[in-house]
């Protein structure tokens, strides 16, 4: 088990995530390689610290409260954003039912299904969902929401065994790396790149550094140096398979899985001196749920002034508005002190 502590490692390192997050999103070169490094850490930093407080429980009926009370927090962080993205929701609304030709019963039913699974993309990388819901980052929260009672219901399941849920989720891993990196050849569909079964080995692997934290912990010297090997292998990989497919962006390669664990273990013993590290970690989440709405607002600025190529500029300028809007978000929640503001970190 670990011991209670703030890991302000886990803070600064998820900031500078969110950040490379919003760099694949604006497409700005060589940062949207290392933003695919987000996701996997979110997802094992909130795996270790669910774990490491689920596992402390004894009653059944303590850790059943415990995971809801997880899975109710994200889920108010993701109706609060969706209420303020209500604006595109209703603008794609209205592409999607013309799309379909008409609001008929079926067409709802297949909106409302791209309204809970956003980001879903073919193998020739179109999204399918045809960002229904407005902000498709979303497919992070959603699937967190699912992702983490399937781990703990797999977990019991096998009675705490680890190995058999481990297999399951390297075998989810396996096909979703081969619709994704090797989809060229494979054509497998990439449809599940962007649902709670994409974080099942993320959400894996918090709870073995939970649970084997002694044993990591004796080998911990040789983390940085691992991390910097997967690290490099990581670029390389990116690179190549950016070269041959076209694409330097890939969602999952093969060095992705050992590479945000490795980072994982190495943040996990790295406490940076923040002044303010509730306000640091604050601005992660709220980065990851703001970039939406600069990016579509710029991007059409852009487009209109010609500026469509200028993905690094896109960047800079989206990230210096969500950092104005996030020090904005903060003096509203300390003057009015509403409830739903804090709802949205």
């Amino acid at each position: 088990m670990i011991s209670k502590r703030i890991y302000t490692g886990f803070d600064l390192v998820k900031l500078i995530a969110a950040i490379c997050i919003i760099a694949i999103h604006t497409r700005a070169p060589f940062f949207n390689i290392i933003g695919r490094l987000g996701v996997p850490f979110f997802a094992i930093v909130s795996s270790i610290l669910f774990f490491n407080h689920y596992q402390r429980l004894i009653k059944c009926e303590e850790k059943k409260d415990y995971l809801l009370k997880f899975c109710r927090r994200i889920f108010l962080l993701y109706i609060t954003w969706q209420v303020i993205y209500i604006p595109i929701a209703i603008r794609q609304f209205r592409v999607i039912m013309a799309s379909l030709k008409g609001t008929g019963f079926k067409n709802l039913l297949v909106y409302f299904l791209d309204f809970f699974f956003p980001a879903v993309y073919n193998s020739q990388g179109v999204d399918l969902t045809q960002d229904a819901n407005g902000w498709g980052p979303s497919w992070y929260l959603l699937a967190s929401i699912i992702a983490m009672p399937v781990l703990v219901g797999l977990l019991r399941l096998f009675k705490q065994h680890v190995l058999p849920v481990f297999i399951i989720c390297i075998l989810v891993e396996i096909y979703i790396i081969l619709a994704d990196e090797f989809s060229d050849w494979t054509h497998l569909s990439p449809i599940m790149n962007h649902t709670f079964l994409r974080l099942l080995i993320y959400f894996c692997l918090g709870y073995l550094i939970v649970y084997y934290h002694d044993f990591l912990y004796s080998w911990s010297k040789y983390s940085v140096q691992l991390l910097a090997v997967c690290f490099c292998l990581f670029l390389v990989e990116s690179l190549v398979v950016g070269h041959f497919a076209g694409d330097y962006n890939t969602e999952e390669i093969i060095t992705t899985v050992p590479t945000g664990l490795f980072l994982a273990l190495v943040t996990m013993n790295y406490y940076p001196k923040l002044h303010y590290p509730v306000q640091v970690r604050n601005m992660s989440t709220f980065l990851y749920c703001f970039q939406i709405w600069p990016i579509v607002i710029m991007r059409k600025v852009f487009e209109t002034r010609g500026w469509g190529s200028q993905h690094l500029i896109l960047f800079i300028v989206v990230l210096l508005i969500s950092f104005i809007c996030f020090f904005l978000y903060e003096k509203c929640r300390q003057h009015f002190k509403w409830r739903f503001l804090k709802y949205m970190v």
